[in-house]
């Protein structure tokens, strides 16, 4: 059972998750998460971190003042990659799935916001 314990504070959660052609990889996964934050209006604290989980795959994050985002790419057929957002300032959920679809040009994307 869910309860929104903070009701007066701002969360936005946004999950994205599409297919391309060819797997993400950490410097492409690095310039997205960059982009998002203008894409989002959110203020960047800390530059992304991009690493290798070998076999299984990607993962990045980036740190903004008003939370941030993760990223996860898998080589998978066709490779799969998700966007989780997570802010508590508001952001415009189509502006950010329009984006991502053009930005890696995805074969197949869905998106679900997560509501508190």
């Amino acid at each position: 059972m869910w309860k929104n314990l903070a009701p007066k504070l701002i969360r936005q959660r946004l999950i994205i998750e599409g297919t391309t052609d060819k797997i993400v990889q950490p410097e492409l996964m690095k310039a997205y998460l960059l982009e998002l934050a203008k894409v989002s209006d959110m203020e960047v604290l800390e530059k992304p971190v991009a690493y290798t989980a070998h076999e299984m795959g990607y993962g990045g994050w980036i740190h903004w003042k008003s939370s941030g985002a993760h990223f996860y790419s898998y080589p998978t057929f066709p490779p799969l990659f998700t966007v989780d957002t997570y802010t508590c300032k508001p952001f415009s959920a189509k502006k950010v799935v329009d984006f991502t679809k053009k930005y890696f040009n995805a074969i197949e994307m869905v998106w679900k916001e997560i509501k508190v």
